[in-house]
């Protein structure tokens, strides 16, 4: 419906979130039919650690421009700026439920999440348009994979996510007995594994994942982490919209742990006990050219 339409705006959190929260958005006016138009991020914020990186927080400006150019999303889509605002009925919503297809109107919502965690495998057919927007963004960094062996993107939220928050916090050990899993059935496959630990903090509080193959990033630029999760031949996800929303711009191979946003059906579910099922894990590597997933 060209005459009814949908943003999203008003998120001040992380970018992972508020990356999902438009790729929520997206996903709703598709399947309502009603017209999305972007509006550009306005105010993200800073990982705790983004002084420690070389940014100065106070005089960065321009780190929403970043992650809008970054992603992408704007990229063939109508712009609120661009809209005759003065010709609209603007009304400010707080659940998809209560869009309705009203001509002249445009909802404003901060995400669509409760619709898209209902009905996650709608994605599907928005992945290619979400990989496109983001194959077509220049400057990303460089990759610094060995694309001879298959690199393991592994996410583990620290900082502000400790052992005291039990829906989202993910201790060395369990991760440690994934990439094991991992690690095994990729050797039995004739392949060998690099997994990149992705998460802040120092080195000493991950030495129990010190293993051979295994490459710490910790603490690095937002935007290099990002691109490499999303060019990995295997995610390991965090129980985190950055992970989520990885995820979604992927063509490689995502090992999910659950958490409040829902798995697609092919993603590989971590189960309480750290084990997944390595038969579909193993499968996936072998029907897939994983040399030329995000290459």
């Amino acid at each position: 419906m060209d005459d009814c339409f949908i943003t999203c705006s008003g998120k001040t959190d992380g970018a992972g979130a508020q990356i999902q929260a438009v790729l929520s958005t997206m996903l709703f006016a598709d399947e309502l039919d009603i017209k999305y138009v972007h509006t550009p991020f306005k105010k993200i914020s800073y990982p705790f650690y983004f002084k420690e990186i070389g940014h100065n927080i106070d005089n960065d400006k321009s780190f929403e421009g970043k992650w809008e150019f970054f992603t992408n999303l704007g990229f063939n889509e109508l712009a609120v700026g661009q809209m005759k605002l003065d010709k609209l009925d603007i009304v400010q919503v707080g659940h998809p439920r209560e869009v309705k297809k009203i001509k002249n109107t445009l909802y404003v919502i901060t995400d669509c999440h409760k619709f898209a965690d209902r009905n996650p495998n709608l994605y599907f057919k928005l992945l290619p348009k979400f990989q496109q927007k983001y194959a077509e963004s220049a400057e990303k960094p460089d990759l610094y994979f060995d694309q001879s062996k298959i690199n393991v993107a592994i996410h583990i939220r620290r900082g502000d996510v400790t052992q005291e928050d039990s829906k989202r916090y993910t201790s060395n050990r369990f991760v440690l007995s994934i990439t094991k899993g991992i690690s095994s059935t990729l050797k039995d496959l004739g392949e060998e594994p690099v997994f990149h630990i992705y998460s802040q903090g120092d080195e000493e509080k991950f030495v129990s994942l010190v293993e051979d193959g295994t490459v710490f990033h910790l603490n690095e630029c937002p935007f290099t982490t990002f691109h490499h999760m999303v060019s990995a031949d295997v995610l390991v996800m965090a129980k985190s919209s950055f992970s989520c929303s990885a995820a979604l711009f992927s063509n490689g191979i995502k090992i999910y742990l659950p958490f409040w946003h829902k798995p697609l059906k092919d993603w590989i579910i971590v189960k309480k006990n750290s084990s997944f099922n390595k038969k579909k894990f193993r499968n996936m590597i072998k029907h897939k050219n994983h040399k030329s997933y995000n290459r």
